[in-house]
């Protein structure tokens, strides 16, 4: 599995700028992943920026002050961006939308994926040889709100990426008050697979109404079987031996994600599975 973090897509970016044409008017973005690619794009090359849809309603590019300095012949050159191709969909969305105007319009996607190759001119780097045992590159920017069939291959922790973490629960009445309404941090948009917490199973009903209020659908739940933090803590099973034996035997599951960093790495050993830990924003078995 490759885990791409926004780091890694700026270092692709100034690594392979001498792929990006230097003589183009201005860089067009396409919604929503391929504007971060395209606004560090046009701060490298120091274009005017805008989005697909701004363009096609007649809106000017644009690019700050410091552009007021730069003097550029027109070239009627646009260099389109995005962050990913992989079947070629939303690339040739884009050149539906862009039909009919008078420029020379260039393609350019940060990360081959797939065999959509054909609707791009540029490519920054191909990352198809990561896709072998996981069925997609999983990237930092969407990895909360990726395809279905991604998500529900997933195992999430709820304390630290669902929603802050609680206070000590041995404090019955804070901790309780304050799950039934924690700030929430990473919440997926999309259908997921399982939920794996060491919460105790007497809170599953205020836990499962939380995340019902929400919006995060999920296939199923797991929280440790006790009803006291005494009796969890009798059993002498760690956090991360629950959660590691759990992703382990679930034959389906091919990616957890954790938000402490201890955890993660004692889970990843454990389960001999992939773990994504948030604290660090590290993927224990990232390939190199």
């Amino acid at each position: 599995m490759k885990y791409i973090t926004l780091n890694d897509l700026t270092a692709a970016v100034r690594k392979n700028i001498h792929k990006i044409p230097h003589d183009i008017d201005f860089v067009i973005g396409v919604p929503r992943s391929g504007m971060i690619v395209a606004s560090i794009i046009s701060e490298y090359i120091n274009v005017p920026l805008i989005d697909i849809d701004g363009f096609k309603n007649g809106e000017k590019p644009r690019g700050g002050d410091r552009l007021l300095m730069v003097q550029r012949k027109e070239t009627k050159k646009v260099l389109v961006v995005d962050d990913t191709c992989n079947s070629g969909k939303a690339m040739n969305k884009a050149k539906d939308k862009l039909q009919g105007y008078d420029y020379e319009f260039i393609y350019l996607v940060a990360f081959l994926e797939g065999k959509g190759s054909d609707c791009i001119d540029i490519y920054l780097e191909d990352v198809r040889k990561y896709t072998k045992n996981f069925p997609i590159v999983l990237y930092e920017w969407n990895v909360m709100a990726h395809y279905p069939f991604v998500t529900q291959r997933c195992m999430y922790d709820i304390d630290g990426v669902f929603c802050v973490e609680p206070p000590d629960e041995r404090n019955t009445a804070e901790y309780e008050e304050y799950i039934k309404s924690a700030t929430p941090l990473f919440v997926p948009t999309v259908p997921i697979g399982a939920i794996v917490s060491y919460r105790l199973s007497k809170y599953q009903e205020i836990t499962e109404n939380w995340l019902k209020e929400q919006g995060i659908k999920y296939n199923a739940i797991f929280m440790f079987n006790a009803n006291s933090y005494e009796e969890r803590a009798k059993s002498g099973l760690s956090p991360e031996q629950m959660k590691g034996m759990i992703y382990k035997n679930n034959p389906v599951a091919m990616l957890f994600i954790e938000s402490d960093d201890w955890q993660a790495m004692n889970i990843h050993q454990i389960s001999g599975k992939p773990v994504l830990c948030i604290e660090t924003n590290k993927l224990y078995g990232n390939e190199i």
